[in-house]
């Protein structure tokens, strides 16, 4: 029997039901479509980020290589220096003179009589904190917060802070006894290298040091920050507050000949113009006081902290009994104490364990043995065989050591054997992250706190504009290796240029700068940010395109002379504030004309040097045709020009911090190894 009303519902119901199947074929497409979107997205991120990190591997290995081309320096004004006082009676007085007068102990009784806090005057103007009575921790905390809002010391309260600590380290011996069993605990910070923002946040998260919250600070406080002053300051301050808990140990970089090139010694005298000479002498004095490593009993383990590292010849028995004092600098070695002009072989190898320690680095390549250190050319590579033989000697559980910028702060090698920690966040304009070591008493491992600070937020930035701020002044310092030596890789360009077609295959192209530069960089995937290519070869001649060497003071034609000036810009200037002992700006041409001759006798080993050629060079330096050589304002004046002007940057892209205070903390994370 058919019901009306049915008869109508049926087919509405069943067409509904036809509508809820279609609707569910249509969501299963839907949710696949989804789903394979959700998958090609995730592999082009995935994708897009393996690109990022190549990007940034291949801009961390430049930043590594030049940051060791740029020490290169060192190695070159010591065995220069090396070379000369051992020919020493060749040379006139005054040259041999000035070798000497650069490895000497600072006169004590000048020293004290040119830096005696009690005999420099405070200028009613003066604005600055003030250390009125005893060094207290409420000084410490308000020098703090007076370097926090940018405020520079007077000169009378810096000696008065450098003097008492150095009183204290006279005191103690060549390395400092570190016991956990009392302290409880230790936090090791590596290289600060000036950097304010990074102390200060160091102390903010793990408390200021005191008699129960000790640190052990790993060499290089000084140095390429802009805030050298101020971190050494704070450092000594507490020293003098916590000698049994505040240890320093020397690095690289507490070398008056190394602050000359990397920016401490300008800052001296850039903020204490008046009395920069015997604050000089004061710091330098200060550095050949500080103890070489420290020893760390932490219970269940034996830990060493040295800012460099091992060798073959290290001996901790000669390091702990030799005058420490005596190495004012390394690059230029002491007097030998038997009168001599050379070293006796015994003083040779004093010597050269004290360059081991504060230079060297593990092998990067995982060999076995010691040998010599390729990228800095000072010191050596060790391997882990090395550092087995020497923990199972002395009875230590690790070696811990600073002297090399890591990407994440910290990096283990040698089987966990050897820990690297670096504490200066975004090193040279790069982007790693800066590492505290914190070791308990009794404890197996030790905590790691990295951390971060700057003003720009890096974590907002697209991509490419991440790589780009890292990628820039490691491209800037390549560029400018490039055009100094500009004349010398055209000569080989050509040379192996057959066709004469200003084109050379990719292969020959990277070899030849490898050769050349002596930097060896992953040539083959910079290519495009260097040079043009098409398809017969390497464009060689385009490199030198978009840049010129520029000085609009120093007029001269021959731009050969211009690149040797360039070229050996870091070792002038050493030489030049050897010369300039009063640090007056100015030396002779005369003087100057030494220099030139003494770079020349320790390239060529000899006395044969073209004296017309160094005329000319002298007589370009003279801008004002004066008879003087003012060297500071021709390094100012004197630039690698970018002839197409680079795109102007957006004053927000830059995080600039307009009130001058230490910049935030973008991110810390600690973890356990």
């Amino acid at each position: 029997m058919n019901h009306p009303i049915l008869a109508q519902i049926v087919p509405q119901v069943a067409a509904l039901s036809d509508r809820a199947d279609k609707m569910k074929m249509v969501s299963k497409l839907s949710t696949l479509s989804i789903d394979k979107s959700a998958s090609k997205i995730q592999q082009a991120f995935r994708k897009h980020q393996a690109r990022l990190k190549l990007k940034k591997q291949a801009a961390w290995q430049i930043h590594e290589k030049l940051e060791y081309s740029s020490e290169q320096t060192e190695a070159k004004l010591k065995d220069m220096f090396e070379k000369l006082i051992k020919a020493s009676g060749t040379l006139s007085p005054s040259v041999t003179k000035l070798l000497h007068k650069a490895g000497l102990p600072v006169e004590e009784k000048e020293l004290l009589r040119l830096t005696n806090p009690e005999n420099i005057r405070v200028e009613p103007t003066y604005r600055g904190p003030r250390i009125e009575g005893p060094i207290t921790r409420k000084v410490f905390v308000d020098l703090i917060e007076a370097f926090q809002r940018g405020q520079v010391l007077h000169e009378k309260y810096v000696c008065e802070i450098l003097h008492q600590a150095r009183t204290i380290l006279k005191t103690i011996p060549n390395f400092n006894h570190v016991d956990l069993s009392n302290l409880r605990h230790v936090f090791i910070v590596g290289d600060l290298h000036g950097q304010l923002a990074d102390l200060l946040h160091i102390f903010n998260s793990n408390g200021l040091p005191s008699t129960d919250n000790a640190y052990i600070f790993n060499g290089d406080f000084v140095d390429r920050g802009r805030n050298s002053v101020e971190v050494i300051l704070l450092l000594m301050v507490a020293l003098i507050l916590y000698p049994s808990s505040v240890f320093l140990n020397r690095g690289n970089h507490e070398d008056i000949m190394v602050t000359v090139r990397y920016g401490f010694h300008n800052e001296i005298n850039h903020k204490y113009r008046t009395r920069k000479a015997p604050l000089v002498d004061l710091f330098k004095d200060i550095f050949s006081w500080l103890p070489l490593y420290s020893y760390v009993d932490a219970g269940k383990n034996k830990i060493i902290v040295m800012h460099g590292g091992i060798s073959d010849k290290i001996n901790l028995k000669r390091l702990n009994s030799l005058a420490r004092n005596r190495y004012v600098s390394i690059e230029v070695p002491p007097e030998s104490k038997s009168g001599g002009k050379r070293l006796t072989e015994e003083e040779e190898n004093e010597y050269h364990q004290i360059q081991d320690l504060f230079w060297s680095d593990p092998d990067p390549r995982g060999r076995r043995g010691c040998r010599k250190n390729d990228d800095r050319k000072m010191a050596c590579f060790f391997g882990a065989d090395v550092t087995q033989q020497f923990l199972k000697k002395y009875n230590l559980s690790m070696i811990i050591r600073s002297h090399q910028v890591k990407q994440d702060g910290y990096e283990y090698n040698h089987g966990g054997k050897v820990l690297t920690v670096f504490s200066a966040s975004n090193y040279c304009g790069g982007s790693n992250w800066g590492a505290v070591v914190r070791w308990d008493y009794n404890e197996e491992e030790p905590w790691i706190i990295s951390f971060k600070t700057q003003g720009v937020e890096m974590e907002k930035m697209s991509f490419s504009k991440q790589v780009t701020l890292f990628e820039d002044p490691a491209y800037h310092s390549l560029m400018e290796k490039v055009m100094t030596n500009k004349t010398a890789l055209l000569k080989e360009f050509t040379k192996a240029d057959t066709k004469k077609d200003d084109h050379l295959p990719l292969t020959t192209w990277a070899d030849i700068m490898s050769d050349v530069l002596q930097v060896d960089l992953p040539w083959l995937i910079l290519r495009a940010k260097l040079v043009q290519e098409d398809a017969d070869g390497v464009l060689y001649r385009s490199m030198f395109n978009d840049y010129i060497l520029d000085n609009p003071k120093f007029q001269m034609s021959n731009t050969g002379i211009m690149e040797d000036l360039y070229m050996w810009k870091d070792m002038l200037l050493a030489l030049f504030n050897l010369i300039d002992y009063n640090h007056s700006g100015f030396i002779s041409r005369n003087e100057f004309a030494d220099v030139i001759k003494l770079i020349l006798y320790g390239e060529n080993g000899s006395g044969d040097v073209n004296d017309a050629y160094v005329e000319e060079l002298t007589s370009a330096m003279d801008f004002d045709r004066n008879g003087k050589i003012d060297f500071n304002e021709f390094l100012e004046s004197f630039r690698i020009v970018n002839v197409k002007k680079p795109q102007q940057i957006n004053e927000k892209s830059k995080g600039r911090n307009k009130s001058g205070s230490i910049n935030g903390v973008i991110v810390e994370h600690k973890i356990r190894v």
